[in-house]
């Protein structure tokens, strides 16, 4: 058998020339197919489901808040985000439908503001609240599942929390202080942000950037 030319989900065989020896096969969608990796180990298809992972001037939504690319970012580009809140309860948000256990990370630096809230909707509003100056987990959290905050270096943080149920939405914001009554009453500040991502599961892999 030759690797060349398949078609339609068939690797055609050399010999015998009838094509008795063809190979078919198929492919399930991103999070259904396995594959193996250079371990030699058998694993799961991982797939970002948010739209724009980097584009937060897209299919994101930024009420009571303003969002400026080309900002200063984690390995020495220009590809970070700055949040700057403008009125309680601002966010930067994207709406979305996934059900089940999800993680939800982003990468975020302290600016004016040196706490960052990831959150999500399932009914209810959800959220995890992290201290970007001390790089800890802030203790007022709801319904988040192992919270952590791992330091990246350069004062940059990857911020990941873990929901289950039906989300509709989820969402990035800065905080002055921590706990939801943080974000109440910021009304103004910034932090920086960079690749969000959302995956099944309950750990947060290497970022898949998305379209």
């Amino acid at each position: 058998m030759v690797p060349d030319a398949p078609i339609d989900g068939i690797q055609p065989s050399v010999k015998p020339e009838d094509r008795s020896g063809d190979f078919t096969f198929t492919r399930g969608s991103n999070l259904a197919a396995t594959r193996v990796n250079k371990s030699q180990l058998i694993e799961k298809g991982r797939e970002n489901l948010i739209l724009q992972s980097n584009q937060f001037d897209t299919t994101w939504v930024t009420p009571d808040s303003t969002i400026t690319g080309g900002q200063a970012d984690r390995d020495g580009g220009t590809d970070a985000w700055l949040l700057t809140a403008t009125n309680a309860f601002h966010r930067v948000v994207q709406p979305i439908s996934q059900s089940g256990v999800k993680r939800f990370s982003v990468y975020a630096k302290a600016n004016v503001n040196d706490y960052l809230l990831l959150g999500c909707f399932e009914g209810a509003h959800y959220y995890a609240t992290f201290n970007l100056a001390t790089g800890e987990v802030d203790s007022n959290n709801i319904n988040a599942i192992s919270p952590s905050i791992e330091n990246v270096g350069n004062g940059w943080y990857r911020c990941s929390a873990t929901w289950v149920g039906t989300t509709t939405d989820v969402r990035i914001a800065s905080q002055t202080t921590g706990g939801q009554n943080g974000w109440a009453s910021t009304t103004s500040g910034s932090i920086y942000i960079q690749d969000a991502q959302l995956e099944q599961g309950l750990a947060a892999t290497s970022v898949i950037t998305t379209g």
